[in-house]
């Protein structure tokens, strides 16, 4: 299927929910075109060094809301449906970016896993940040607190850490590998 791409300096895994701030005439009439035939378009992280600066995998983004800020400009809450891979890029002549896209299992190791004993701090502390952040807890309506790479993929997209870390831990690494990291990390910012 062929989707609309908006390349940002963003990180979204599936299940995941951001706002977007569409400004530029293109993307203006790229999210006319996904709501009104209700298809979405796909996030992905931006690249200098590739083929119209887009990666091999993005996320397709459901539209959830529209909003606009102070100054007029459009605000989208978007969620991510699934990953994508991302073939066969082009331009149009509004230089609005399209790919053929496929749905996919990326990262392979998110899928439902529930909460252990061992993991319930990352959770407890999620949850502490979602109630501390109005603005990020108010794009997810029924979080997952329960369901650990739910919680894993949502550690990875808000943490204060570079993209290309990012994409190493959902993507060139394992589960486990992803857990320790996250509990290095909460066990040094959240506990005695």
């Amino acid at each position: 299927m062929k989707r609309a791409i908006f390349p940002l300096p963003v990180f979204i895994l599936p299940e995941g929910a951001t706002k977007l701030r569409i400004f530029e005439q293109r993307y203006l009439d790229m999210v006319k075109e996904a709501a009104k035939d209700n298809t979405g378009f796909v996030l992905c992280t931006y690249q200098h060094d590739t083929e119209f600066n887009l990666p091999n995998l993005g996320c397709l983004m459901q539209i959830n809301d529209f909003n606009q800020d102070d100054s007029g400009q459009l605000l989208i809450d978007v969620y991510a449906q699934t990953a994508v891979t991302i073939h066969n890029p082009f331009q149009d002549k509004n230089m609005l970016r399209y790919a053929d896209v496929e749905a996919v299992i990326e990262p392979v190791w998110y899928k439902k896993t529930p909460l252990d004993q061992d993991n319930a701090l990352l959770s407890e502390t999620l949850r502490s940040v979602f109630a501390n952040q109005p603005d990020l807890s108010a794009l997810y309506s029924a979080p997952h607190y329960d369901d650990l790479a739910w919680v894993a993929a949502r550690w990875l997209e808000i943490l204060p850490i570079s993209l290309v870390k990012k994409q190493q831990l959902a993507f060139e690494s394992n589960f486990e590998n992803l857990l320790t990291f996250l509990h290095t990390l909460i066990n040094t910012e959240f506990t005695d």
